[in-house]
Order: structure tokens, then sequence, then C-alpha cells
């Protein structure tokens, strides 16, 4: 009897800690959602013909979409790619929040090599990529 004890309390905590991983690990990107199709089709600038998808992926390589929700429960897609920013190429983040109702959208940040930018810096690179 001593040895299934034993081996019941190695059982009960290896089995906790595989439940808490499987649902607070780390989860896959979510990268197709409304709220990435949302953002794909709305245009650059409020005058503007060319959506946020097309200007994106016609000015940057290897691009790629991801959805996730915040903590404070804000809905956030973000644009990951290479860009060329001041002659060379990097790696940029840009972030929109979206309204939960999808009516409206507004920008968040925008990382250039893993650095936060500036608003003025990032409406230059929406001006650019128009």
């Amino acid at each position: 009897m001593e040895k299934r004890k034993r081996t019941i309390f190695w059982i009960i905590p290896i089995g906790v800690i595989g439940v808490f991983f499987y649902f607070f690990g780390p989860q896959k990107a979510v990268t197709d959602n409304d709220y990435i199709t949302y953002i794909h089709a709305t245009p650059v600038m409020e005058n503007s013909d060319i959506t946020i998808e097309d200007a994106l992926k016609n000015y940057c390589e290897e691009s790629r979409w991801e959805y996730f929700q915040t903590k404070m429960m804000e809905h956030v897609v973000e644009f990951k790619g290479k860009c060329n920013i001041d002659n060379k190429v990097q790696p940029v983040n840009l972030q929109y929040v979206v309204e939960k109702g999808q009516t409206d959208y507004r920008m968040g940040a925008m990382l250039v090599d893993g650095e936060q930018q500036s608003e003025e810096q990032r409406t230059a690179f929406l001006d650019i990529i128009q």
C-alpha cells in the first residue's frame, strides 16, 4: 500500500500542472478573425481608396496579421512585417484597436525594430505607404 500512495502523490500534482498548462499555457496566434477582416477592408486614410491590407502588402515584406484581446477587453489587430524604413528593411509592428461592434478603430502602438515610435513617426509611415 505504501508504494501506491507514493505513486498517487506524484500523479495528482503532475495532472494538476498538465491541466493548468493546457488552459493557461502558450496559445496559437489568431490569424483569421472578423476584426482582422474589418481592418483589411478599411482605407488607410479617410480620403484614400487603398485599403490598409493592400497598402501594407505593397510596401512591406513577410507580412502577417494577428488578433488578440487585451486584459482590458480591447480587440487588437496587429500587423507584423518587414518594411523599408530609413532605407533599411526593418521589422515593424503596427497595432489597430478595434471597437467591439467593428464600427470604428484607433491606431495603437507602432514598433520599428522593437522600439516604439511617436505618433508623428507613425503618421509619417502611414502617409508613405499610401
